[in-house]
């Protein structure tokens, strides 16, 4: 069986705005000729978007041409909407939510999806959690910070604590870098450096603050391979060892050892980068993902796997055992 993790879908529409609702950067999505649709932030375009983002047999007809068994689907991190007003969040991510249970329920078992909460409000994200749950998603999707602040700061506690309580995977993925600003060259140098780097803050916090500690049952997944986390690990290695006063007083476990305890998907576009995680941190941590159907991609999961060199038992695992242990999937 081959689990691709990590995808994306959008809403095939977004609801009306309310009355009484004054956001102005409300979505909406317009058709196209082509069958695709076009999203609209506001009065500003974004992006144009092809049917495959929300039409499930044709979904499920790419996943058939890739050989993949099983989606796990997540909204465009676009979607998160934590820039948006309160109230104008809680009810795009609760249409949002019910698109993705809706399309997962129409799949025959061959789409999961991931949910997103309000976290701009961590209160009633928190009570958010229970209804993804309802809606019988497979896990929650967060962004590496809310509007600058860490995902792991402690006012998300209780999000954490109710996904735990629910048992409901958390998927990191990084957005809205900061330091844009210091990023030379085309505009999309921001993504390329920015959402890995995203990504290793929101790890790292998590391991300075212990996060296991507090939620030992918690399952965490970070998008990208952690970023650029193994990259780093052994400098952290060497400042808890050499400096316990400062870290061993938060972080009881030298890091290379806590950093095995997360989830990794393999987006890193390179088999030998895929190869040195799994080294590090086992290949009973890492699970397959595409980043699909988006223009950067990683395609043909089982030709990547195999490019790594690792055993045919691990490559079996990081193509879908991990993820079928992990979302409690029958294979």
């Amino acid at each position: 069986m081959v689990i691709d993790f990590h995808t994306h879908f959008i809403p095939a529409a977004f609801p009306a705005k309310p009355a009484g609702i004054a956001e102005p950067a409300w979505p909406t999505l317009r058709p196209a000729a082509d069958g695709g649709a076009t999203l609209f932030v506001g009065d500003s375009k974004f992006r144009d978007f092809e049917p495959l983002y929300w039409d499930v047999d044709r979904r499920i007809a790419a996943m058939d041409a890739a050989g993949v068994d099983v989606q796990v689907i997540s909204p465009l991190p676009e979607l998160f909407s934590y820039w948006l007003a309160p109230e104008a969040g809680l009810i795009l991510t609760d249409a949002i939510n019910r698109a993705g249970a809706d399309m997962a329920a129409r799949s025959g078992g061959r789409i999961k999806a991931m949910g997103i909460l309000a976290l701009q409000d961590p209160a009633r994200a928190a009570a958010q959690v229970a209804e993804v749950a309802a809606l019988g998603l497979s896990g929650i999707f967060l962004g590496s910070h809310v509007n600058g602040q860490s995902i792991a700061a402690e006012c998300f506690h209780p999000v954490l604590e109710q996904a735990q309580r629910h048992n409901l995977p958390l998927f990191i993925h990084g957005i809205k870098p900061g330091g844009l600003e210091r990023i030379e060259g085309p505009a999309l140098m921001g993504a390329v450096v920015g959402i890995p780097y995203e990504g290793t803050m929101a790890l790292a916090g998590f391991m300075a603050t212990d996060i296991f500690a507090r939620f030992p049952h918690l399952q965490i997944v970070f998008a990208h391979g952690g970023g650029m986390i193994g990259s780093v690990i052994d400098r952290m290695e060497l400042v808890w060892r050499k400096f316990p006063g400062a870290m061993q007083s938060a972080l009881k476990e030298p890091p290379t050892a806590y950093a095995r305890r997360f989830w990794y998907d393999t987006v890193v576009f390179s088999p030998e980068n895929l190869a040195y995680l799994a080294a590090r941190f086992g290949a009973d941590r890492i699970i397959a993902g595409s980043d699909g159907p988006t223009e950067i991609g990683q395609t043909d999961l089982p030709g990547f796997l195999a490019a790594t060199g690792l055993s045919q038992a691990d490559r079996k695992a990081i193509l879908g055992g991990n993820a079928a242990r992990l979302l409690d999937i029958t294979t």
